[in-house]
């Protein structure tokens, strides 16, 4: 497939690495230094030029064209650039970022601006963070439609008997799901049924649905939140007041400056909104935010995220999630102890892969650059077809996640058989990849 790229800030050079791996992709950015970084740390075309320029379009866009993305900050641009392009190419699957909830509606946009796919990234973080917030034990969530499963992470917190220290084999695993990856501090362990959970593990899981919610049961809960406190009214903090509305949760949102706040006091229905500084400790002092169920930091500065989360942990809030909208906060954010943070950048990324491509391709962002999650196709020649899952030598630091077989997405178990024409879907380091390209008698394009 051949993708162009407009716009190479922290959402756009995520999905050109992402999409890098298996199809071709050029990148257009007109500022200087973006584009210089995308030169020196992507396998991609590059074009230090203006994405939006109709002359500029037309010399990247051709009949070999499948998809444009173009993902700058302006939302009018991305509109503009999308629209362009269906002009030179009316075949080329157009995808636009925006950010004003005006904007959001695909229909009207499908019909009168002639773009394929809006995506909105304060509302699709909006969607995770209250994802997060639902599932007690949950610290990341992401969902893959097209196969009907879903990959979750969650916190062992050892407050249920029976979990810790107990044999993987032994546990009472929902059907339909499966351990992928335990990150055990600075450890990473691709576990077996000999391995065991220990208090404070992080633990992603693949599975149904019902799985997910099952595991997170297994893990122990002592209630289903009910009283959430948002810091920060904007975009993403007013799409999350919605939602958790229509959850009929009691929510309690402090939003500093006062205009906004008026704003919001017409479109919540049952919002309580308090006109304050969200990362000062004597506000969430006085608001009570010890007793909250949940934390949710979603101004759109990073730091006041991390003060307002730093201090809510502090207070003894049962569950802090923050978000963040740069790449290099990720790792603040994971060293500071907050149970769960959202990478902006991650949400979008991740959701424009799944709406724009198909066949059962999927790359998502996982915990490191250096963890990859791909998927192969079992062709003639295959080195683990006829053999059961349990008889698979597989690399030390790699597992088969699911299949897909018949269109139908299969957890494997161990005495499930592979089968020529499956497509199985990996988590692996990448010092596991080059076994894996034995086994697979396959090319597996990994990230830098």
């Amino acid at each position: 497939m051949h993708v162009i790229v407009v716009g190479a800030g922290n959402v756009g050079f995520t999905i050109a690495r992402m999409l890098s791996k298996q199809h071709s992709v050029m990148v257009i950015e007109d500022d200087l230094k973006r584009y210089d970084y995308v030169v020196n740390h992507l396998n991609v075309g590059a074009l230090n030029a203006n994405g939006a320029s109709p002359k500029v379009l037309k010399g990247v866009i051709n009949e070999d064209t499948n998809l444009l993305l173009a993902v700058t900050e302006r939302d009018e641009t991305n509109i503009f650039t999308c629209m362009m392009a269906k002009q030179i190419n009316s075949k080329v699957i157009t995808v636009a970022r925006v950010r004003n909830p005006d904007y959001i509606d695909g229909a009207l946009a499908s019909k009168f601006l002639n773009v394929d796919h809006i995506i909105s990234p304060e509302y699709l973080t909006a969607v995770k963070l209250k994802r997060i917030a639902m599932v007690e034990n949950a610290i990341g969530c992401e969902s893959i439609p097209s196969l009907g499963v879903e990959l979750a992470k969650f916190r062992v917190t050892g407050r249920k008997e029976g979990v810790v220290l107990v044999p993987l084999r032994e546990l009472p695993l929902p059907e339909d799901s499966k351990i992928l990856v335990i990150h055990r501090g600075k450890q990473v362990i691709v576990p077996n049924g000999h391995d065991v959970l220990m208090k404070g593990d992080e633990v992603t899981i693949v599975g149904k649905e019902n799985a997910i919610i099952h595991f997170n049961k297994m893990l122990g809960v002592v209630r289903e939140p009910k009283d959430m406190v948002i810091v920060g009214g904007g975009i993403v903090g007013e799409h999350l007041a919605t939602m958790l509305e229509k959850e009929k949760l009691s929510v309690k949102l402090i939003e500093n400056s006062e205009d906004r706040c008026r704003v919001l006091a017409k479109r919540l229905n049952r919002t309580v909104i308090i006109n304050d500084n969200g990362s000062d400790p004597s506000v969430l002092r006085n608001e009570n935010v010890s007793m909250a169920d949940v934390l949710i930091c979603a101004t759109d500065n990073e730091e006041q995220n991390l003060l307002a989360s730093l201090i809510g942990k502090h207070l003894g809030v049962s569950k802090v999630i923050s978000r963040y909208s740069k790449r290099e906060y990720e790792e603040i954010f994971s060293m500071t102890g907050i149970d769960a943070s959202v990478g902006y950048y991650h949400v979008v990324a991740n959701e424009i892969i799944k709406e724009t491509v198909h066949n059962y391709e999927v790359m998502l962002l996982l915990e490191k650059f250096s963890e990859e999650f791909f998927d192969l196709k079992v062709t003639p020649g295959c080195r683990i077809i006829g053999k059961k899952l349990s008889e698979i030598d597989m690399p030390k630091m790699s597992t088969i996640a699911l299949l897909v077989r018949d269109k139908v997405a299969v957890i494997p178990q161990a005495e499930t058989v592979i089968e020529e024409g499956d497509k199985v879907f990996i988590y692996a380091l990448q010092s596991a990849i080059a076994k894996l390209e034995w086994m697979f008698k396959a090319n597996i394009p990994v990230g830098p």
